[in-house]
Parts: C-alpha cells; sequence; structure tokens
C-alpha cells in the first residue's frame, strides 16, 4: 500500500465546482455532483476533501455502495446513512422526524426501527423512496446536507432507482448530493451508463470527470508524501510509470524517496 501526502495536489477546479455546488444547495437550490474517475483516480480523496471543508457548515452523510454480488447489497450506502444517524441521535428520535407511518418502511433496512410494516412490495418501495426524500429536507431545515454516495458502479437497481428518484424530487431544499463512480468501469452494457445518461437530463446535475495529473502536479503529491522537494529524475520516473494516476504515484514510491522496480 503506498504513503499518502497530506497535501492535496492538482484539484483545484474540481473543488472549486464542488464549492459552487454546495453554495447553492445552501442557498436552497439543490444539486447533484456525478463524480467520475478512473480507478485510483483520486474521487474519494476528492470527495473527502470537500466533505472536510464543508462539515463546520453542513451535515455531511456518506454511504457506499458494496462489491458483493453481481446485484450488489440493496440499499446499501442508505442504509450506511440511516445507521450513522441512529447511531448519533437514536431510532426513536430519527424516527420523530418522520410521518408517524414511517418506521415500518425504515424497518426494511435497518431492526431499530422494529417490525416491517408488511405491505407489498411495490408500496414499501414507493413509502421508502417518500421517507427518505422527507428525511433529508427536514434534516436540511437545520443546516445543509451532503450526502455522498461512493462507487455507484457497484450499486444494486434499487439503489439506482432511489437515487435517480431524489435526483428527480429535490426542490427547494439545502441538499447537496454526490455521487462517485469509476468511468472506467462503465462498459458499454454497464447499466449506470443508462442511469448517468438519465441523470445529467435533470436539472442541476452537474458531471465532473477527473483527469489524470500533469507532471508538476505528480511532482506536488510526491513532495507532500516525502515532506521535500523531490529530486526531477524521481518525478519524471514515477509519472512516466505511473502516468499522473495518484494511486500509482503512492504505489511507486518507497520511504526513502527512491521509485520502486517491483
Amino acid at each position: 500500500m503506498g504513503m499518502m501526502s497530506p497535501d492535496f495536489a492538482g484539484r483545484g477546479d474540481e473543488l472549486a465546482v464542488l464549492a459552487g455546488a454546495f453554495m447553492a444547495a445552501a442557498g436552497r437550490t439543490p444539486g447533484i455532483v456525478l463524480l467520475g474517475a478512473e480507478a485510483g483516480g483520486g474521487k474519494s480523496r476528492l470527495a473527502a476533501e470537500f466533505a472536510a471543508r464543508v462539515r463546520d457548515r453542513a451535515r455531511v452523510l456518506t454511504g457506499g455502495c458494496v462489491e458483493l454480488s453481481a446485484a450488489g447489497l440493496p440499499y446499501a450506502p442508505f442504509t450506511a446513512v440511516l445507521r450513522r444517524l441512529v447511531r448519533e441521535r437514536g431510532a426513536a428520535e430519527v424516527a420523530a422526524l418522520l410521518p408517524s407511518s414511517g418506521a415500518g418502511e425504515l424497518a426494511t433496512l435497518l431492526p431499530e426501527f422494529g417490525e416491517p410494516s408488511g405491505a407489498d412490495p411495490q408500496t414499501v418501495r414507493s413509502r421508502l423512496f417518500e421517507l427518505m426524500l422527507t428525511l433529508l429536507e427536514v434534516l436540511a431545515e437545520r443546516q445543509p446536507v451532503v450526502l455522498i454516495i461512493e462507487d455507484v458502479h457497484w450499486a444494486d437497481r434499487p439503489t439506482g432507482d432511489l437515487l435517480s428518484f431524489l435526483a428527480g424530487n429535490l426542490r427547494d431544499t439545502a441538499v447537496l448530493l454526490v455521487v462517485t463512480f469509476r468511468s472506467d468501469s462503465l462498459h458499454r452494457d454497464h447499466p449506470l451508463r443508462r442511469r448517468l445518461a438519465g441523470l445529467e437530463r435533470t436539472d442541476g446535475v452537474t458531471r465532473l470527470e477527473l483527469p489524470r495529473l500533469s507532471r508538476d502536479q505528480v511532482a506536488t503529491q510526491i513532495a507532500g508524501i516525502l515532506g521535500r522537494p523531490p529530486a526531477p529524475l524521481v518525478v519524471n520516473a514515477v509519472y512516466e510509470r505511473g502516468g499522473g494516476n495518484p494511486l500509482f504515484t503512492e504505489a511507486l514510491l518507497n520511504p526513502d524517496g527512491t521509485v520502486r522496480l517491483d
């Protein structure tokens, strides 16, 4: 495993896009940023840096999709978000933010909310979608909400449907949704390709693709890792072998500042 730079290199423009989307959301113009990059391209680091910069002004909620099987884990990122809220506030307080009939549908995601309602699956799904929307809206009445959903290239269809529902129904509320995905995983028949195309036609959606770092940006990243300016020969070797991929840069460096050859 490589060494991570404490300095954040080469993503100033992309941070500015996220900051602008957040300011709009804080003014009750909700938005969605679709953040794509190749594997190791820095999308999670960018999302984390952005979250750190707004955490004092917003409630930041994060959940990730999990690569478990071809079908994925239903609603995994939203279950993670609910689990964190329950850990912070307790199930009773979270349920109290919602209509009195809501706990039964939330129980399909977390047992802390009791027994599932027993309604037919389509009704449960519809109510669950409405409840997640309502929960975000209620939380955003207190302070802006940034919801980060990671790795949607692994999302199951229900998670994708809920994302699309939220994107199409957030109105006049201080919510920013940041969705990350691996752009190099989207083969021609990948279901996310159609999902992203549909989301991009929604008002307030921005697609942000992270390019590889330039040589100078790689030099900045290496300097952050080593705590000193790197030798030009090291920068050249790392850049030529890693091609500006941030993860490859980290993996190619030895702790003494030399280039890993294996």
